[in-house]
């Protein structure tokens, strides 16, 4: 049992200008802030910048990261690392910023292509240190050692796993989710939903990280639904942020579960929004594993509003499923893969992929490749 944390949290409104005095603390002088188009148009990243210049570090951005970061921009962005000769790596944005910052940051100093570093690595230079803040509540990628990146060539979408990669600073500002499209707010809640209660019922949870999953699930039941309705609610913003964010503790330290497995795959193929996947495969895994987990499932119900009090240990589980289906409803959160472009004659492929993921041993049930291809099934409708 293990649970490691070692990633400075920062959270509150306005805390976007720290920024400046962490990079000095780590002793940076050039920085090069990682984004996407989104994050470079709402004008955070150039803002971002400007606070580091006036702070005494240089500051250049990359706005090239697409949705599902390529293997060629993480390349590209590595690149402009060294011929800068940046000694910080700031990534501002969701999942996709966050990962590519982190990737950028081990490749520029291994000169080495992100495709071999595919899985758990130590590298032999240790990457640039990375500062993240986040624009969305969902990844949590701000506190993970992971960063996910898509093979274009091979159509496949890998993770890279390193504790070297873990952010030195996260920054939660909900200020800047102000101005997030509702798409984005529902598919990152329901991405940090799934990891909380994938980590909590996982073979490798232990008393902290379910303490963190099962307080994340709380918060995001009592949230989520509020963000959604009205993205200035700085309150709720902040609940979420720090949920996601503690999921993130959570699932850092255990990995997750068949969902997560099933979910990289539509999004290698079909370009599926990571949080989209999660969402629409999210009850049909936890349906699959109810029979593993019933008492946890109860736990989860509980968190999300529901009673249990009265009920056999199996009605109070599905009251879990149940309770995450209403809340996936109640933000319009998608339910279905075929709407989602997924074709169904690529689900014997996504099922061989999905089985090459490492959540799939600490699954609490076990998983087939059949299981795999039956949940595809379920969800395309």
């Amino acid at each position: 049992m293990t649970f490691y944390v070692p990633t400075k949290v920062i959270v509150g409104p306005g805390t976007l200008a720290e920024v400046p005095e962490q990079a000095k603390q780590l002793g940076a002088s050039r920085a090069v802030v990682v984004c996407g188009k989104s994050v470079a148009q709402s004008g955070y990243a150039e803002k971002l910048a400007e606070m580091l210049r006036r702070g005494g570090v240089e500051a250049t951005v990359f706005s090239e990261v697409e949705p599902d970061p390529s293997a060629r921009t993480i390349h590209r962005g590595a690149e402009l690392l060294r011929e800068s000769a940046a000694d910080l790596v700031v990534g501002i944005g969701g999942g996709s910023s966050m990962d590519a910052a982190k990737a950028m940051a081990a490749v520029a100093t291994n000169d080495v292509s992100v495709v071999d570093l595919e899985g758990p690595h130590d590298y032999p230079n240790d990457p640039l240190p990375i500062i993240c803040v986040a624009t969305t509540a969902g990844t949590a990628s701000e506190v993970t050692p992971f960063a996910v990146v898509t093979d274009t060539e091979r159509s496949y979408k890998f993770p890279i796993i390193s504790p070297q990669i873990y952010p030195k600073v996260a920054v939660l500002d909900p200020e800047l989710l102000a101005t997030a499209p509702t798409g984005a707010l529902v598919a990152a809640g329901m991405d940090a939903l799934t990891h909380a209660i994938e980590s909590y019922i996982c073979k490798a949870a232990h008393t902290h990280t379910q303490m963190c999953a099962l307080e994340a699930i709380r918060l995001i039941g009592e949230n989520l639904r509020r963000l959604v309705a009205d993205p200035e609610n700085i309150e709720a913003a902040q609940n979420m942020l720090v949920a996601s964010n503690i999921a993130g503790f959570a699932f850092s330290n255990t990995r997750l579960g068949v969902v997560h497995a099933m979910a990289l795959p539509p999004g290698a193929l079909f370009g599926v929004p990571h949080g989209m996947a999660n969402s629409i495969l999210l009850p049909h895994g936890m349906e699959f594993n109810l029979i593993a987990a019933e008492d946890k499932f109860c736990d989860i119900a509980e968190a999300l509003g529901a009673s249990t009090e009265g009920l056999s240990l199996r009605d109070g589980a599905q009251l879990a499923v149940d309770a995450v289906r209403q809340l996936a409803q109640d933000i319009n959160a998608p339910s279905s893969l075929a709407q989602a472009g997924v074709s169904e004659e690529a689900i014997p492929r996504m099922a061989e992929d999905a089985m090459k993921s490492g959540h799939i041993p600490i699954n609490p049930r076990r998983v087939t490749k059949e299981d795999i291809v039956a949940l595809y099934h379920a969800a395309m409708d």
